[in-house]
């Protein structure tokens, strides 16, 4: 959604909160993938330099356990903290000098520029930013057996680890070596 603040651009000082209730967001390109609803509420105010943006949102997002792979669902709160420069104001970026040449193609859209601000692609940004680089189901989860794939959280396999077939079995012989020298 992209809410138009021209309103609140003309008019020093003029303040608007907006509940959010928007649908659950989901982009296969970035992987993520909201089950619930964004909800929260953002105030929008002039205060002639910059329109204020401040709030809080939360919603829950769908992930994959980067250990067992399994599917768990983790909630996601975040403040919404944003100073959106005014068009006219002598120290504020045109949109050409706000984007830098070495920004990728996919960064390069500005959120927020004739007094318009894309508030889904902030949300989006913004849920994302607070997504774990390694998502993890549970700190102490066991992940998958190396040799048949079991879920090591639903129980142990009847798989046996030999104790050579350490990727530092071959460092071991040398270092046994070095020793009886």
């Amino acid at each position: 959604m992209r809410l138009d603040l021209g309103e609140i651009a003309a008019h020093l000082g003029k303040r608007i909160k907006y509940s959010l209730n928007e649908g659950p967001i989901v982009d296969d390109e970035s992987g993520l993938k909201c089950v619930e609803p964004v909800t929260g509420e953002v105030a929008f105010s002039n205060t002639g330099q910059t329109i204020d943006v401040r709030g809080k949102f939360q919603t829950v997002v769908e992930l994959e356990c980067g250990r067992c792979l399994k599917a768990y669902r983790m909630p996601v709160e975040s403040d919404v903290e944003e100073a959106l420069p005014l068009e006219g104001q002598p120290w504020a970026p045109t949109v050409s000098e706000s984007v830098d040449d070495e920004t990728p193609d996919e960064e390069a859209e500005p959120l927020f520029v004739d007094n318009v601000f894309d508030l889904d692609e902030y949300l989006r940004q913004s849920i994302l930013v607070n997504v774990p680089i390694k998502p993890l189901c549970d700190e102490v989860c066991k992940g998958l057996c190396p040799q048949c794939g079991k879920n090591l959280n639903d129980g142990s396999c009847d798989c046996t680890v030999e104790p050579d077939e350490s990727p530092f079995g071959a460092l071991r012989s040398l270092f046994k070596d070095e020793l009886e020298s």
